[in-house]
C-alpha cells in the first residue's frame, strides 16, 4: 500500500510491468489512466529513460504509475536516480573518450599543413619538372628555299621545295637534342605540301595536305619539317606551339624541331 517501505527486486522498469500484468491492465488502459502515450508507458517498463526530455519527467511519471498500481514510489525513485546516475556518467565517459580521439596536439595542424605541401611540391616536379627542364630548339636547315610569292595548292610545290633555286644559309651548329618520342599535332588551314621525317630521317608524312585536316605523330625526335607554305600549318611539338616567324623570313622552309 502507499506509504509502506518496500524494497522491490529489480529495476523500476520490470516492477511496473510486473504490477500490471498482476492487475490484468494493457498498456492502453495504463496509459489513458496516466494521460500519457504509450510509448512512454513501454519506455518507464523498459527503463528507458531517454525518450524523455530529462530525468526529472521520468522520475514524475515513475511516481504516478508506482501510485496508479498502488506501490511504494520511493524505493522506485531511488532505482531510478540510480540508473539516470550511471547512464550520465556512461555518457560523459564516452564524449571524453571520443574527444581524446579528434583533439589533436598543437602543432598538428602545422604538420598537416607541411606534409601537404610537401605532396603538392612533388606532383608538381613530377607533372611538370621534366617539361620545364628542355628548351624547344627551331634550327633552319642550311639549304632554305627563298620565299613564294604565291600559295600554288598543287602537288608540284614539294618539287619547287626539293628542286634548284635554294638560297644558301650560313650553317648553322647543330644542337644537342634529347632524342626522345615527340608527339607532333598539325592542324591545316588550307591545301598545302608537307613533309615530316624522324630524327633516323624516316618519312613520316609526305605530299599534300588537305585543308581542314588535323595530322598527329608520335616519333623519335628530333624530327625535319619541310613544307611549301608553313602560314597555313600550326604546329605543337610535345604541346608547345612552334613559332616559325621567329626563325624565317621564307614561306617555303626545311626546319629541324627538337627539345634541348
Amino acid at each position: 500500500m502507499p506509504g509502506t517501505k518496500l524494497l522491490y527486486p529489480g529495476p523500476p522498469g520490470s516492477v511496473l510491468y510486473d504490477a500490471r500484468i498482476s492487475a490484468g491492465k494493457s498498456v492502453l488502459e495504463t496509459a489513458e489512466a496516466l494521460n500519457l502515450l504509450n510509448s512512454y508507458v513501454e519506455a518507464l517498463e523498459e527503463n528507458d529513460y531517454s525518450r524523455f526530455n530529462s530525468p526529472l519527467f521520468a522520475r514524475g511519471y515513475i511516481k504516478s504509475y508506482a501510485r496508479y498500481m498502488g506501490l511504494d514510489e520511493a524505493p522506485l525513485l531511488n532505482d531510478c536516480d540510480r540508473i539516470c546516475k550511471r547512464e550520465e556518467q556512461g555518457t560523459q565517459r564516452r564524449q571524453t573518450h571520443i574527444q581524446s580521439k579528434v583533439q589533436a596536439p598543437g602543432h598538428a595542424g602545422f604538420i598537416l599543413a607541411l606534409l601537404a605541401a610537401l605532396i603538392v611540391w612533388s606532383l608538381s616536379c613530377w607533372i611538370f619538372g621534366d617539361s620545364k627542364s628542355k628548351e624547344l630548339s627551331i634550327v633552319v636547315l642550311s639549304e632554305q628555299i627563298a620565299p613564294l610569292p604565291v600559295l600554288n595548292k598543287t602537288p608540284s610545290l614539294g618539287e619547287a621545295l626539293l628542286s634548284t633555286g635554294v638560297v644558301k644559309a650560313p650553317p648553322e651548329e647543330t644542337p644537342e637534342f634529347t632524342g626522345k618520342l615527340a608527339e607532333l599535332t598539325f592542324t591545316v588551314s588550307e591545301d598545302v605540301w608537307l613533309e615530316l621525317r624522324d630524327a633516323q630521317n624516316k618519312v613520316a608524312i609526305s605530299g599534300v595536305q588537305r585543308k581542314g585536316e588535323t595530322l598527329r605523330f608520335n616519333v623519335q625526335g628530333p624530327v625535319t619539317l619541310s613544307t611549301a607554305y608553313w602560314p597555313v600549318l600550326s604546329m605543337y611539338y610535345n604541346d608547345r606551339l612552334v613559332e616559325l616567324k621567329e626563325v624565317t623570313n621564307s614561306n617555303a622552309v626545311r626546319v629541324q624541331v627538337g627539345e634541348l
